[in-house]
């Protein structure tokens, strides 16, 4: 190992302060929509070498549930401190293997490209934004329709989180000018389609969809919750291998 440092978090920084550049080598398909990815190969040379230089190793495995849920188990150790950060991330049960590999393969990428911030760029930058903007401006797209620059009050950004919505089973129902109810049953059976079954775990998912913190689905807008049902049948397109397979 290279760099030393005392803490995982210490780790992580110094990590992104110099984060490794990918570009997006592979051709896929998701749905009607042609995509470009870094592949998993790219993925593990770049990211998970520098992980290593800095004392941090990423670990995963598929690991079927009590309660019957398939699920990849992750972990980012940092071996100096014993230090370490993990969950759950969901996968599709499959009879078919290759639609099970590639669906691990897909979610072994994408668990370890959250954890750390890294993100793709396109290799011809050629503006393709339907197929090819990356997980991360999607994020920061409610912040960005609402107002021009980056220094608006927090205040104003706070109160777009607060607009009302749709609300997960139990929840107080959507108010007028949130989330239309067509759009809340499309959500709600695509994170059951994508096996996040829990109401934590829909959370968290939606959170990360729309870049912030998410309490309640009674916060998400009409295009906060395209935005998340964008992402969910992207997810759930690619547990079945994209054209040409996933990288293993």
């Amino acid at each position: 190992m290279g760099e030393q440092h005392e803490s995982l978090s210490e780790a992580l920084a110094a990590f992104q302060v110099d984060p490794p550049v990918l570009t997006k080598n592979r051709d896929g398909q998701v749905g009607n929509q042609r995509t470009k990815y870094a592949d998993l190969v790219q993925v593990n040379k770049q990211v998970l070498a520098r992980l290593n230089e800095l004392g941090i190793i990423y670990t995963t495995a598929p690991t079927l549930l009590d309660d019957n849920r398939f699920v990849l188990q992750y972990e980012l150790l940092h071996v100096p401190s014993g230090e370490k950060m993990g969950g759950r991330y969901p996968l599709k049960l499959s009879e078919n293997p290759q639609q099970m590999g590639s669906a691990i393969s897909y979610a072994r990428r994408y668990v370890l490209l959250a954890l750390t911030g890294v993100a793709a760029e396109d290799e011809d930058d050629d503006g393709q934004a339907a197929s090819g903007r990356r997980y991360a401006q999607r994020a920061q797209q409610p912040r960005q329709q609402a107002g021009p620059g980056e220094g608006r009050p927090a205040a104003q950004r706070a109160q777009r989180s607060s607009r009302p919505g749709p609300a997960l089973p139990g929840e107080q129902a959507p108010a007028a000018g949130g989330i239309s109810e067509a759009q809340s049953r499309k959500l709600h059976a695509c994170l059951r389609e994508a096996g996040i079954t829990t109401r934590d775990e829909g959370l968290l998912y939606i959170a990360e969809v729309v870049g912030s913190p998410v309490e309640s689905t009674a916060q998400l807008s009409k295009s906060q919750a395209a935005r998340v049902i964008d992402a969910l049948e992207r997810f759930i397109a690619q547990q079945e291998p994209p054209a040409g397979g996933e990288d293993r």
